[in-house]
């Protein structure tokens, strides 16, 4: 009887424990992507023009990426469409990162993997010179 209960309870931890290990990598991945946003769009305050910008943005962001161990099969980083290049305008950069979560498909939860995209925004200070 104790095989029988044994038998009929282990798929069931293993499925909750896949589940729990995949929500977790998702979330420090979700914290990791934000973090890599906000070090591109501080980058991009710094920036002259809109195109300085865009060029130094994805440089940044996978740098920081890598940093904390995340090699993204495919990636985007771009400016989003509430950037306002202007003084006292905002930055916004958004960075997406497709994580392959393969080693986790026991039960087929994400096949693929899954794609993490956050948007950050950040100000720029009213008295830099924009061109």
């Amino acid at each position: 009887m104790a095989v029988v209960e044994l038998l009929v309870i282990f798929p069931i931890i293993v499925a909750f424990l896949e589940l729990i290990v995949l929500g977790g990598r998702v979330a420090v991945a979700r914290s990791d992507v934000a973090s890599a946003a906000r070090e591109a769009a501080r980058q991009a305050t710094l920036a002259n023009s809109r195109g300085a910008a865009q060029r130094v943005i994805t440089p940044v962001a996978l740098e920081a990426l890598r940093d904390r161990g995340y090699a993204c099969e495919s990636h985007t980083v771009s400016l989003g469409p509430a950037t306002r290049f202007e003084r006292a305008g905002r930055v916004e950069v958004v960075v997406a990162c497709h994580l392959n979560l393969s080693d986790l498909d026991l039960l087929n939860l994400a096949p693929g993997g899954t794609t993490v995209e956050l948007a950050v925004l950040e100000p720029i200070d009213r008295y830099r010179v924009i061109e």
